[in-house]
């Protein structure tokens, strides 16, 4: 088996769909193809469930602007609508404005997770009946239908045992050539939709690899591979041939968009290489994560974080920030599901930084200035070097202006007011258009 992983460029569109089936048409052994919803597709249901809690847009609006965009991309696939693939079609919406016409009663993240999974289901629906339609036969998977997962919401934890066994059993190669399935969801003990983390689907195919020992995973995007620089805001970018696992892990974790922090632990407990290739340029080699050591001379490597927000507290009486301290902030913290890009204490005050759009920033910050003295600072880059050298660092502070650093051997941190592009000499920026 072999799986590959498209993101939401690369279904964007008839003329994108159809790229990738050329690609697909290529493979001769067993293959399974997570498709992640269509570009744009779930930034667009995030918004009809803020208008929906808010109650400051029309969501019907917003829904029916979802539905032409997914109709117009089957009017361009197909001469006609098939009427199998519109009765799926329309089914999917009545179920999404059965949701919305009442008021959601869970918890956002249990609402979101139920509405954000229609992204992905819509997709693979209209790929599939595509590719069935030019003679590639395949069968669609509900991925709910088997991966099981816990019930924390946007961010669910897999339950490998069960998946294992019901993977297995659903994707077997000496029944079907080729399979279509969804990324990002999962589903929990009640049957509930549960989704894996923002741009989730790179997981959910190592999950698949993994549980169903694949030869390869190849994760398909509009650039060559890994680039040393983000192609959006550099002319001139080189790619990376090689990255081993532990090195892609290190720089996961800190925000490269490499790929999902999660991807490579699966991958790397079965040793199945992944590739991250062009579908652009499919025959071009591209970039293998894999095991083995890291290529000489190490070169520094960038990952840039924009927008992001300091929260900066402190005690009212200028009291040390002790052990208890850090245990109650962490707690809050927890409470609200932030995840923390960077973080610093002295003796006097703790800060930590987190992306521009997390939702409950400001519930979090009510809750801290109950006890402490809190300021917010917006519009900030956090820019972390691998093995940097000195050059490199004087680069950066020479172009920036640095409010905060933290160094270690094989890494260095900035929180940065600048906004000015860093050179490309003598360094590797992982940097990436999203997917």
């Amino acid at each position: 088996m072999i799986i590959y992983k498209f993101g939401g460029v690369s279904v964007k569109d008839a003329e994108a769909i159809k790229n990738i089936s050329k690609i697909i048409g290529e493979v001769n052994e067993p293959l399974t193809v997570v498709v992640s919803a269509i570009d744009n597709s779930t930034n667009l249901l995030e918004e009809i469930i803020d208008a929906h809690y808010s109650e400051k847009a029309n969501v019907k609006l917003l829904l029916e602007d979802l539905k032409q965009k997914h109709l117009t991309l089957i009017l361009d696939l197909f001469d006609k609508f098939p009427k199998n693939l519109l009765t799926k079609i329309q089914n999917l919406f009545s179920e999404m404005e059965a949701r919305v016409v009442k008021p959601f009663s869970q918890s956002f993240n249990y609402e979101y997770d139920q509405m954000i999974a229609y992204g992905e289901l819509l997709s693979t629906t209209i790929v599939s009946a595509y590719f069935n339609h030019i003679g590639q036969k395949n069968m669609w998977v509900d991925i709910r239908t088997c991966l099981d997962a816990d019930d924390k919401y946007r961010d669910a934890n897999i339950i490998w045992d069960s998946s294992e066994e019901k993977a297995k059993n659903i994707f077997k190669p000496d029944a079907n050539h080729l399979f279509i399935t969804q990324g990002f969801i999962a589903s929990d003990s009640k049957g509930n939709a549960c989704s894996l983390g923002r741009e989730g689907s790179d997981y959910t195919a190592a999950i698949l690899a993994y549980l169903l020992d694949a030869e390869k995973m190849i994760i398909w995007k509009d650039v060559l591979g890994v680039l040393n620089a983000d192609p959006d805001y550099f002319s001139n970018t080189t790619k990376l041939d090689l990255i081993p696992y532990h090195e892609a892990i290190e720089l996961s974790y800190y925000g490269a968009s490499v790929i999902h922090p999660k991807t490579i632990k699966p991958l790397q407990a079965k040793e199945i290489p992944l590739w991250v290739k062009s579908f652009i340029k499919p025959k071009e080699e591209g970039t293998l994560i894999t095991k083995g050591d890291l290529p000489q001379p190490l070169l520094p490597n960038f990952i840039v974080k924009k927008q992001q927000v300091l929260i900066s507290i402190k005690s009212h009486n200028f009291s040390f920030i002790g052990e208890n301290d850090l245990f109650f902030v962490f707690s809050l913290i927890n409470k609200y599901g932030v995840k923390l890009n960077f973080t610093q204490n002295t003796a006097v005050s703790f800060v930590f930084c987190v992306n521009h759009s997390f939702r409950f920033i400001e519930g979090l910050i009510d809750d801290l200035k109950l006890k402490y003295d809190v300021e917010r600072e917006d519009g900030l880059e956090l820019i972390t070097v691998r093995h940097y050298s000195p050059d490199t660092l004087a680069e950066i502070t020479e172009n920036h202006q640095i409010l905060i650093e933290q160094k270690n051997k094989n890494t260095a941190i900035f929180l940065s007011q600048g906004t000015q592009e860093i050179p490309l000499e003598d360094c590797c920026c992982l940097q990436e258009k999203r997917q």
